[in-house]
């Protein structure tokens, strides 16, 4: 076990800092005046001070309690509050309403003490209701300060710069300092501004905002639906940013399709051009019946498909339309696959280990690896192709996958590397990703999960899977790298230099789409694999 890593007790300052020089060394013309004497302020307090700002900064909300704040690196607790409202970064016993005040920061003991409340036995949540939005002023009656932080949104501003998302926050740092996300050392942008303008930034963070919104509201109210979808930012240039907003758009419009809402529905799905939304309108012109709506959407999802998916559903959706034109349209067979048929007692646990265990008593090395497997031999073979200098891949040293990896020019981009790994995995077969193996484990790959993926599964592949069969297994994966990295079989066995793939299927269970979409690649490769159906004992 290696030695546990201890930490600064101001190691957070040192994270903080991070943010604020690259806001100011990339973005400092981005900064409003207030972002601008925010964090010349900052610069003009003492240690102490910072670090406390840094602490209330990190936590939920904006309204504290002093005696909620005990942090053992700031022993002058009282003299850095008053530093920090002297600098304009809080408010101590400021102006705040008697409801806010008992919602943010008073127990329901504390409540009931400081103001008179008809029944001291109902919930907080209706003695709030009782309770004035006039100005609290009897700060003297409480045992702790009042402190309101001032300006907080600003963190989120610093942190959108640096990350170029809005997910990923300070804890980042905290995980790389205890080692426990280790990312590849990778060449930085040369030209690292991600925004080109701050109403992107803005833009992003109002993407965010809204996406909190629904995610934490009422996804069966239309009104509360369609007040959010009119909110969302418009004219957005950055490409990043117009896909998360597509993304929204038609989580959105699938809860007014869901609501039987299908006008709003259709009118928001057209303004996307991400999947599902096509499929989606075709779906919403079949319910209505509209067989010359889903025909025009059809027919454009089959000349023109986003992806291989998409296509996909097209064909079903063709179907579809012919039976309701009154054709018959025989549904084509599925492709004969081999199968196993097992009675095992799964009752104490999934019934993929169940087979697991039954094929492990028949002297086979068995995993159950699922998508690791596949990922895992495609993250080693092109670790070089998907951490290469390209530029604007990485704009971070906090990234586990470039920005790209999963747009349609990727390959392209990278083309001569993946041409290098291929040649090179087929001459000196799977053998040679040991290599890569133990100088990377650990490292953070999107590929690559080290918890499912360990030496021995490697080892049993390099015995067992021909190299030339796992290149054109990559070469699949590589027309689609989103599309093709689910739907693998489960088990992988090992025996006599020989591999099987196994998808097990308990009772009841069937076949995914995505699933066979792999198989019939399987049986054009002509790899190993078999279904096994369980039933129960």
């Amino acid at each position: 076990m290696p030695d546990q890593i201890e930490l600064a007790p101001d190691y957070y300052l040192d994270n903080f800092l991070k943010l604020t020089q690259h806001a100011n060394d990339w973005y400092l013309d981005f900064l409003t005046d207030s972002e601008l004497s925010w964090l010349s302020r900052f610069d003009a307090i003492t240690h102490p001070a910072k670090c406390l700002l840094v602490r209330l900064l990190s936590r939920k909300g904006c309204w504290f309690r002093s005696d909620k704040l005990n942090y053992t690196e700031i022993p002058r607790l009282d003299s850095a509050l008053l530093e920090l409202q002297s600098h304009g970064f809080i408010h101590i016993n400021g102006k705040v309403s008697q409801r806010l005040l008992a919602e943010t920061l008073l127990t329901k003991t504390e409540l009931c003490t400081l103001f008179s409340v008809s029944n001291k036995s109902l919930r907080k949540e209706l003695l709030l209701a009782e309770l004035s939005d006039d100005d609290f002023d009897q700060f003297s009656s409480l045992n702790f300060d009042v402190i309101e932080l001032l300006d907080p949104q600003f963190i989120e501003v610093l942190l959108t710069l640096f990350f170029a998302n809005t997910h990923q926050d300070l804890s980042q740092f905290v995980l790389d300092d205890l080692g426990l996300n280790r990312f590849e050392d990778y060449q930085l942008s040369q030209q690292r501004r991600f925004f080109q303008s701050r109403s992107q930034v803005d833009q992003l963070l109002s993407l965010a905002e809204i996406q909190s919104q629904y995610l934490n509201g009422n996804r069966k109210e239309s009104v509360e639906l369609l007040s959010l979808l009119e909110a969302l930012p418009q004219n957005i240039e950055h490409p990043y940013i117009a896909r998360k907003r597509q993304h929204l758009i038609n989580d959105l419009a699938r809860d007014l399709e869901r609501l039987e809402l299908f006008s709003d529905a259709l009118h928001w799905f057209r303004q996307t051009d991400l999947p599902p939304t096509l499929e989606r309108q075709a779906r919403i012109y079949d319910k209505i019946n509209d067989i010359n709506g889903m025909s025009d959407i059809v027919t454009q999802m089959l000349e023109q498909p986003h992806d291989v998916a998409e296509y996909e559903v097209a064909l079903k959706l063709k179907q579809r339309l012919r039976r309701k034109l009154g054709e018959k349209v025989p549904r084509p067979p599925k492709p004969k696959l081999d199968e196993y048929h097992l009675s095992l007692d799964h009752s104490s646990q999934r019934v993929e280990l169940a087979v697991k265990q039954h094929f492990e008593n028949l002297g086979y090395q068995v995993f159950y690896a699922e998508n690791a497997l596949l990922n895992g031999l495609f993250g080693l073979t092109f670790w070089d192709a998907i951490f290469a200098p390209i530029e604007g891949a990485f704009i971070n040293q906090y990234q586990h996958q470039p920005l790209d990896l999963y747009h349609s020019d990727f390959g392209k981009k990278r083309d001569s590397v993946i041409r290098q790994a291929l040649a090179t995995l087929e001459a000196g077969g799977l053998s040679t990703l040991n290599q890569t193996y133990s100088d990377k484990i650990g490292i953070s790959n999107p590929f690559v999960h080290w918890g499912a993926f360990d030496q021995s599964l490697l080892s049993a592949c390099i015995e067992c899977m021909p190299a030339s069969l796992v290149s054109e297994l990559f070469s699949v994966m590589l027309t689609d790298l989103k599309l093709y990295r689910n739907g693998m079989p489960d088990l992988m066995l090992f025996k006599d230099g020989q591999y099987e793939w196994v998808e097990v299927k308990g009772p009841g269970d069937k076949l995914q789409d995505n699933q066979w979409r792999w198989i019939e690649r399987f049986l054009t490769l002509g790899v190993n694999m078999k279904v096994c159906y369980v039933k129960a004992l």
